[in-house]
C-alpha cells in the first residue's frame, strides 16, 4: 500500500504546517494561444526562505516597489480593475524570520505594473490593529496581521475582510472573527462587525447562530480561518467551514454555511452544523454525498479548510477539495466538486471522490490518509474521467466564458505522490468536464520522511524572459496564493508557498505572474519524452530522451535545476550508475528549435533500488576421474549488495550411481567471498562398457568355409588362388581378436545450485567419468 502524508492539522496552524517540513499541442505555424508571463518578483530564493518586500514611500507607486515573500493573504480586485493584497503569513528580511503575520496593504495597477503600499506595516513582527469604533471608518483604523482570512468586493466598489488567523487589539494570536469594510475613494477601513479580541486563552470567539434561515443583528460566525468563500449574483457574501470555533466554543473543521448581506450588514446561518462532533477526538463532520449529481436537502460538504470556490454563471456557487473529512470521516485532501444552489438551498455533489485513497496508522494511533491521484487524461482534452487530484490552497477563478479555471495547491499528483502542484486546469459547467490545460502531471524534488511518506517541493519555475509570454512558461508548484481578474479578463497570481525557477529551494515567493488566454505567440516545441519511462530499476540505467520536434535541441539538469539554454545540451543516453542501497534521480529536460518557443520542462524520477544478492562458480570447471574413484572442486560464493544470509548448496546431472557432497553444507558470508569444497563420487559401474562391432568377420569366415569345400578337385592354379584367399580371411579372423573389449569415456554437464530463501544461483562443471 502506497503510504501517504496529511495535508493538515486540527487548527489552521496545521494549515501553515502545509509548508513546514506547460505544454501545448500546437502545429508549427503561429498561432493564438494561452501563456503565462512573469511580471516581477523574484524567481530564485538562494536558500532564504524568502525575499523581502521593497516599500517605497506609503501611497506613492513605483517600478522598484514589491511586496515581501507571503501565502495565504487576502485579495480583491477593485472597480476600477486595480489588484488588492492584504497580509499573510510572509518573511521577515531583518531577522530572517519565517511565519510572521503581517498587514501590510498594496495596490497593483495592471495597466503601469507597479505597486503601491497602502497602508499596515513593513514586516518586523506580528502586527496587532487598530480597530477604532464599531462602523466608523477612519484613517488611523487598520486590520491586524493575518493570514487565511475571507475578502469580497461589493457592488460600491468596496473591499470587505472577515476573520483569518491572527493579531488582536491586544496583539494575541488566534482565530479572528472581526469583520472590516474598506474604501477604496477614501482609503479608510472600518471595523463592521465581530471581536476585537480573540477571548483569551481560548484563541477564538464561538459563533453565534441564532435561528437556521434567520438574518439578525446579533448572528456572528465564530473565528475562524481558511474558510471557502463566494460572492452572489445579489452581491451577497457567502462562506463555508474552515477550521476554527463553533456555538459551544470547540475548536476544529467547521462545516457551516454562512451568508452576509452587506445592504442590512446582517449574518445569516444557512446550513450545516453550528457544533462539532460531542466526542472528544473528533474534530470535523464527515461528508454527506447522496447520489453523484443530485441536490438534497440533506446533502453537505464534509468539513474542510482551503477549498477552491467559483460562482456559476447562473449564481450557483461551487466547492473543489479542501483538507478536510470524506463521507467515513477520514481527513485528508479532497478531490469532491460540489454545487450550491442559494434559491433552493440544496447542495449537490457533482464529481471526484466521496473517499480518501486509503489510511495507515503510525505509532501513538496516528491515522494518515492519502488523497486521491489526479487523472490528467490528454492535454487540453475534457473528457468525463478527468479529475484533479486531492489538493489545498489552490488558486481559482472563472473565465469570461464561464468556465472554471483552478491551479496549484498542495495536494497528489497522478502517481499519488504528495507535493507542491503546478498542474492547470479548467472545468466547464455546462458539460461537467475537466480538461488538464497546462503544467506537470507530477510533482518533483521529493524525500522521505522517517515514516516512509514522500513529500515533494514541487515542479521548478519555468521562468521565460520577464514580462514576454510564452507557452512553455509556467509557474513553479505551490500553495496559498494570491489571485485576481483584471478588467481584460486575466488572471493574476502572486507568491504562495513553494518552489523556485531552480528547484532547489521552496519557501514564501514573491513572483508575479499572468496568464492570459489569447496571446499570439511560436508555438511551443514538443515536450521532451524519456526511454525508459521513470520507475524503479534494479540495474544501472541508460536514459534516452528525445522531443517530437525536428531538429530540436534539448537542454537537461540532474541537480534539481530547471534546464536552461545554459544547462548541459542532450548529446547522448544520461547514465545513471547502480549504487549499493538505492540512488534517487531526477532529470529534468527542456527544447528548443527554431521557429518554436521554448517546450514546457519535463521531469522524469528514476529510483535505482539494488537489492543484496549472490553469484556461485566452480573452479576447477573440468573433472574427470575413473570409474569408482571421486574428484573435488571448489565452489566459490560472492556477495552482491552487502548479502549475509545463510546459503545452502546441491547438484544435479550426475551419471548414475553417483554422489555430490559439500563441505560446508552450507555458508554464511559476513561482506566476503565464501567457499564450499564439493566431492563427486562415482560407482565401479558408472564407466559404460561396450565390445566393438568386426565389419570384416564375414567376409574371414567365408573364406574359412572356401578353403574347406574348396580343397578337393581343383587344378593347381585355382588351388593356390583358393589358398592365397584363404590365408588372407584367417589372418583377419585372427586380427580381429575376437575375445577382447575396451572402455568408454563418458562426459557429463552437472549443475551446482545455491539457494538462500527465494533467492537461487547456479553454475556447471563438466565431469568426465573413464
Amino acid at each position: 500500500m502506497r503510504k501517504h502524508r496529511s495535508l493538515s492539522g486540527s487548527l489552521f496552524g496545521c494549515l501553515l504546517g502545509f509548508v513546514i517540513f506547460s505544454v501545448f499541442s500546437l502545429s508549427a505555424a503561429a498561432q493564438t494561444t494561452a501563456a503565462w508571463t512573469w511580471m516581477g518578483g523574484s524567481s530564485n530564493l538562494d536558500g532564504s526562505g524568502g525575499e523581502p518586500g521593497v516599500y517605497g514611500t506609503l501611497g506613492t507607486p513605483a517600478p522598484g516597489n514589491i511586496p515581501a515573500s507571503r501565502w495565504n493573504a487576502v485579495s480583491w480586485t477593485d472597480g476600477s480593475g486595480n489588484l488588492w493584497l492584504l497580509g499573510g503569513t510572509g518573511y521577515e528580511a531583518s531577522s530572517n524570520t519565517m511565519g510572521v503575520l503581517l498587514n501590510d496593504f498594496w495596490e497593483f495597477s495592471p495597466s503601469t505594473n507597479e505597486w503601491t503600499w497602502m497602508g499596515g506595516s513593513s514586516p518586523t513582527s506580528s502586527q496587532p490593529g487598530v480597530w477604532g469604533t464599531l462602523g466608523t471608518p477612519a484613517q488611523g483604523n487598520f486590520p491586524g496581521g493575518r493570514s487565511g482570512a475571507s475578502g469580497w468586493t461589493d457592488g460600491s466598489g468596496n473591499l470587505w475582510l472577515f476573520g483569518g488567523w491572527g493579531s488582536d487589539a491586544n496583539g494575541d494570536n488566534g482565530s479572528l472573527n472581526d469583520l472590516w469594510e474598506f474604501s477604496p475613494v477614501t482609503n479608510e477601513w472600518a471595523w463592521m462587525g465581530g471581536s476585537s479580541t480573540v477571548g483569551y486563552p481560548q484563541d477564538g470567539r464561538p459563533g453565534v447562530y441564532g435561528t437556521l434561515g434567520s438574518p439578525a443583528q446579533g448572528n456572528v460566525p465564530g473565528g475562524r480561518a481558511g474558510a471557502s468563500s463566494w460572492t452572489d449574483s445579489s452581491g451577497n457574501f457567502w462562506f463555508f467551514g474552515g477550521t476554527g470555533y463553533d456555538a459551544n466554543g470547540k475548536s476544529g473543521y467547521l462545516n457551516d454555511l454562512w451568508e452576509f448581506s452587506p445592504s442590512t450588514n446582517e449574518w445569516t446561518w444557512m446550513g450545516g452544523s453550528s457544533t462539532l462532533p460531542a466526542a472528544k477526538n473528533a474534530s470535523g463532520w464527515p461528508g454527506v454525498y447522496g447520489t453523484l449529481g443530485s441536490p438534497a436537502a440533506g446533502n453537505i460538504p464534509g468539513s474542510r479548510i482551503a477549498a477552491s470556490t467559483w460562482t456559476g454563471s447562473g449564481g450557483n456557487l461551487w466547492l473543489f477539495g479542501g483538507s478536510g473529512y470524506d463521507s467515513q470521516g477520514n481527513l485528508t485532501a479532497l478531490n469532491d466538486l460540489w454545487e450550491f444552489s442559494p434559491a433552493t438551498k440544496e447542495w449537490a455533489w457533482m464529481g471526484g471522490s466521496s473517499t480518501s485513497a486509503g489510511c495507515v496508522t503510525y505509532q501513538l494511533g496516528l491515522v494518515i490518509c492519502g488523497g486521491q491521484p489526479g487523472v490528467y487524461g490528454a492535454m487540453g482534452t475534457p473528457a468525463a474521467g478527468n479529475i484533479p487530484g486531492g489538493r489545498a490552497a489552490a488558486a481559482s477563478w472563472i473565465d469570461g466564458s464561464g468556465n472554471f479555471w483552478l491551479f496549484g495547491g498542495q495536494g497528489y499528483d497522478s502517481a499519488g505522490a504528495s507535493g507542491n502542484l503546478n498542474d492547470l486546469w479548467e472545468f466547464d459547467p455546462s458539460t461537467n468536464q475537466w480538461a488538464w490545460m497546462g503544467g506537470n502531471t507530477t510533482t518533483t524534488n521529493c524525500m522521505y520522511t522517517p515514516e516512509g511518506n514522500i513529500i515533494c517541493r514541487g515542479q521548478p519555475g519555468a521562468y521565460g524572459v520577464l514580462g514576454t509570454p510564452d507557452p512553455g512558461n509556467d509557474p513553479g508548484g505551490r500553495l496559498g496564493a494570491s489571485i485576481w481578474i483584471d478588467t481584460k479578463g486575466s488572471f493574476w497570481l502572486f507568491g504562495g508557498y513553494g518552489a523556485d525557477s531552480t528547484g532547489g529551494f521552496d519557501g514564501a515567493l514573491n513572483d508575479l505572474w499572468e496568464y492570459q488566454q489569447n496571446t499570439t505567440s511560436l508555438p511551443a516545441a514538443a515536450t521532451p519524452t524519456f526511454n525508459p519511462a521513470p520507475g524503479t530499476y534494479a540495474a544501472t540505467l541508460s536514459v534516452t530522451v528525445s522531443s517530437a520536434t525536428a531538429n530540436a535541441t534539448i537542454y537537461y539538469t540532474t541537480d534539481g535545476s530547471a534546464p536552461t539554454t545554459s544547462s548541459t545540451v542532450y548529446n547522448g543516453p544520461i547514465t545513471i550508475l547502480a549504487k549499493p542501497g538505492y540512488v534517487l534521480e531526477t532529470i529534468h529536460a527542456m527544447a528548443t528549435a527554431s521557429g518554436y518557443s521554448t517546450s514546457a520542462m519535463a521531469s522524469a524520477t528514476y529510483t535505482i533500488e539494488l537489492l543484496p544478492g549472490f553469484s556461485v562458480a566452480a573452479s576447477p570447471t573440468s573433472l574427470t576421474v575413473a570409474a569408482g574413484q571421486s574428484a573435488t572442486t571448489t565452489i566459490t560464493l560472492t556477495t552482491i549488495n552487502g548479502f549475509n544470509s545463510t546459503v545452502s548448496f546441491g547438484c544435479s546431472g550426475l551419471p548414475s550411481g553417483a554422489t555430490c557432497s559439500f563441505n560446508p553444507q552450507t555458508v554464511t558470508p559476513s561482506g566476503a567471498a565464501a567457499t564450499t569444497t564439493l566431492t563427486v563420487n562415482t560407482s565401479a559401474t558408472t564407466a559404460a562398457l561396450r565390445r566393438p562391432s568386426s565389419p570384416l568377420f564375414p567376409s574371414a569366415a567365408l573364406a574359412a568355409v572356401l578353403c574347406c569345400f574348396g580343397w578337393k578337385k581343383r587344378r593347381r592354379l585355382q588351388m593356390l588362388l583358393l589358398l592365397a584367399v584363404c590365408g588372407v580371411g584367417l589372418s583377419l579372423l585372427i586380427g580381429c581378436g575376437g575375445g577382447s573389449s575396451t572402455s568408454q569415456s563418458t562426459t557429463y554437464t552437472v549443475t551446482v545450485n545455491a539457494t538462500s530463501g527465494s533467492l537461487q544461483q547456479s553454475t556447471t562443471f563438466s565431469l568426465t567419468v573413464n
